[in-house]
């Protein structure tokens, strides 16, 4: 089951130029394109004559015209011409969906239109902002999206799986997060005494230690914002383990990740990471390309665990699986979409009153 009522990331807005983009979110196929003003629209990639896909079709200014039997939609997904035909019939339509350009990505919302708040955007950071040095990309997963969820909820496994690409401890294996529920997600944040240097890091600091702070919200349907700090040792000790605040750290990054369901057994994984420019440690550009090649490499080391784990669950339906400690956020952030999911089918679950 998905979750409809929320704003799923289509893309990153540099992806949608002059042409159109052909995009899945939890089995609705659907086309992107910009209008001649530069806003974006969204509508269902396939026509209501023969299902063709628009996304093979044609724009004529802020219109998109079928180039199988030459139907053309205006930007509201309403048949304004039919070759050959003076009547258009008012079923002759493709859904539009609800679509916001925020944060350098794209938003659309896959439920009612009527509840498309965008205040229930999850935060994040723009790839412009002056404050950081940003790359980004893309990679896609052949596996659930919960998955994926499950993976960026419990970096129990980073010393395991990532040991020599983010070049951590084993102290990541044995130190568990505070974890905080949030109204549509969870807040998760550890603090790491006297750790390695991480790789990204090295050819930029002087100290071999660190004391690491990490803190992110992590909300529905799969978005994370991540804020990773260094500072010197005894820093945990100052502040007794709580949120550090009024000290300039020696680092400061913050990555934007999400997850969008493309499909039962198909997902997109959305990515940035950036240096801070103001962090003591200071941030260029060589940095940041070092940032992306390591993350690259990390994420190529999730995906192939992660497909292997969707491989070896749809050959065993329904396994069971014994929790352990650091399964506390997924958990709990499972049980968030859960609720979602149930009060959005609430009210068709409801029986009909007798007349």
């Amino acid at each position: 089951m998905f979750l409809n009522n929320c704003w799923y990331v289509a893309a990153w807005n540099y992806e949608i130029e002059d042409g159109l983009v052909s995009r899945t979110i939890i089995n609705e196929p659907i086309v992107l394109y910009r209008k001649t003003d530069g806003t974006i629209v969204a509508l269902q990639d396939r026509c209501c004559h023969r299902s063709a896909p628009l996304s093979i079709g044609r724009k004529e200014g802020d219109s998109l015209r079928c180039m199988y039997h030459g139907l053309k939609f205006n930007d509201s997904g309403k048949c304004i011409e039919i070759p050959g035909q003076d009547s258009i019939p008012p079923q002759a339509c493709v859904r539009a969906f609800p679509v916001v350009e925020q944060n350098s990505w794209v938003w659309v919302w896959m439920g009612d239109p009527a509840k498309a708040d965008p205040a229930l955007i999850p935060p994040a950071v723009s790839l412009d902002n002056p404050d950081w040095i940003f790359r980004s990309g893309s990679i896609d997963y052949q596996a659930n999206y919960q998955l994926v969820n499950d993976n960026l909820l419990d970096f129990s496994h980073l010393f395991y799986l990532h040991k020599d690409s983010f070049g951590v401890g084993e102290d990541w294996a044995h130190t568990r997060p505070k974890v905080t529920r949030l109204d549509r997600g969870v807040r998760v944040q550890r603090w790491m005494p006297d750790q390695p240097v991480p790789n990204h890091l090295k050819a930029t600091v002087s100290v071999e230690t660190m004391d690491l702070f990490s803190t992110y919200d992590y909300l529905a349907p799969g978005v994370m914002v991540m804020h990773s700090y260094g500072f010197p040792g005894g820093t945990v000790k100052q502040f007794e383990g709580q949120e550090p605040h009024g000290i300039h750290p020696i680092r400061h990054d913050v990555t934007c990740q999400s997850i969008t369901p493309l499909t039962d057994g198909t997902s997109r994984y959305f990515f940035s990471w950036a240096p801070n420019r103001h962090a003591l440690a200071g941030a260029t550009d060589a940095q940041a390309d070092g940032m992306l090649a390591i993350a690259r490499q990390a994420f190529e080391e999730d995906r192939i665990m992660i497909e292997a784990q969707a491989r070896v669950l749809d050959q065993t339906p329904n396994p069971k699986q014994v929790p352990i400690a650091f399964d506390n956020a997924l958990s709990q952030m499972r049980w968030v979409l859960d609720k979602l999911i149930n009060e959005e089918r609430q009210p068709a679950l409801q029986p009909v009153a007798a007349q």
